[in-house]
């Protein structure tokens, strides 16, 4: 009795330092990027020069109380697909979610944020609850290919760095590989149970195969309305984009605004790195495609700074009030 009280001493500390690492990693990182990287000297000469500015905070404002609609809808979704294993109300979802972002905001292609959702869980299998949650992201993934595509439908013609470089032949290549690929996409999200009948047959995973029984637990209907929430999603966090360029003086119009923020977040998702929560590389490449619209290099920069700041450090630094009650050593479940 006394050597199983040992334990569980042992693994409450064990946890709690596990916690008190993740948030201290995670206030580095942040720190780092807005402190330590000589790439964001730049951008905070122009955030002190923007504060001297005479500019419309009403669009700051409104792209600030965006950030929990982002999260909110994001939380929904979750809700909805993890409610098949283990009912919680939409607070605790909200609550797995932001500290998902604290996990994720310092680990390669946020991964993290599987572990700093599922663990606020009481009951679910986590194996089956982090499946669930990569379905949630897969739907976030297919929104950004969608839209990206469409981007380039219109970015190409307009923006070709070679002229004459696409012929009618390869246009109807691409749009007709970008067809299939949409095509596709979104039948095998809206069928995630054909991925139940692949799993089975693999019998190299052993007992792991029962798990493929996860990608059977909604029907379309229901993996439809994940979708949907989805693209809410993607509009808000888009239209927050826009309204930062608007702060910093950056002009250009509403529409070939969205197809460059289109492309910038097809090509974030694209590159494999650490960085997708790094500013660094954001930036770049919202630079370069909404670099070809305007000149206002610091403008687009700090735009793309300040919607780092709203949508993953602020949240990040929220999701630490919530890493203390994940639960890292509680008993799974089958």
């Amino acid at each position: 009795m006394s050597a199983n009280n040992n334990r569980k001493k042992l693994l409450k500390m064990l946890a709690l330092l596990i916690k008190l690492a993740i948030i201290a990693v995670s206030f580095w990182f942040i720190y780092k990027q807005i402190f330590v990287k000589e790439q964001n000297v730049g951008i905070r000469k122009g955030l002190r020069d923007f504060i001297n500015m005479p500019v419309d905070y009403r669009f700051l404002a409104f792209a600030l109380l965006l950030m929990p609609l982002n999260w909110g809808i994001e939380a929904l979704k979750w809700k909805l697909l993890i409610q098949r294993l283990e009912k919680i109300s939409y607070f605790k979802s909200m609550k797995a979610i932001f500290s998902g972002v604290t996990v994720s905001v310092f680990t390669p292609n946020r991964i993290g944020e599987y572990g700093g959702r599922v663990f606020h869980l009481e009951n679910a299998n986590i194996i089956k609850a982090t499946i669930l949650t990569v379905v949630g992201s897969y739907a976030q993934l297919l929104v950004t290919i969608v839209t990206g595509l469409f981007a380039l439908a219109f970015f190409l013609p307009a923006y070709g760095t070679t002229p004459g470089y696409f012929g009618v032949a390869q246009y109807i290549i691409l749009y007709t590989l970008g067809s299939i690929i949409i095509v596709v996409f979104n039948y095998l999200f809206l069928n995630t149970s054909v991925f139940s009948s692949l799993v089975s047959r693999m019998k190299f995973l052993g007992n792991y195969r029962s798990y493929g029984k996860v990608f059977s637990f909604h029907q379309s209907k229901e993996l439809l309305k994940v979708l949907l929430l989805s693209y809410g999603r993607y509009a808000v966090f888009s239209l927050q984009f826009f309204l930062l360029l608007r702060v910093f003086d950056v002009n250009v119009n509403f529409f070939p605004a969205l197809m460059m923020i289109s492309m910038s977040y097809l090509v974030m998702t694209i590159i494999p790195t650490i960085a997708i929560t790094d500013f660094a590389v954001r930036g770049s490449v919202s630079l370069y495609f909404i670099g070809l619209l305007s000149d206002n290099e610091p403008g687009i920069l700090s735009a793309s700074f300040v919607l780092w700041l709203i949508n993953l450090a602020l949240p990040a630094f929220i999701g630490t009030l919530f890493v203390f009650n994940l639960n890292f050593f509680r008993q799974d479940k089958e």
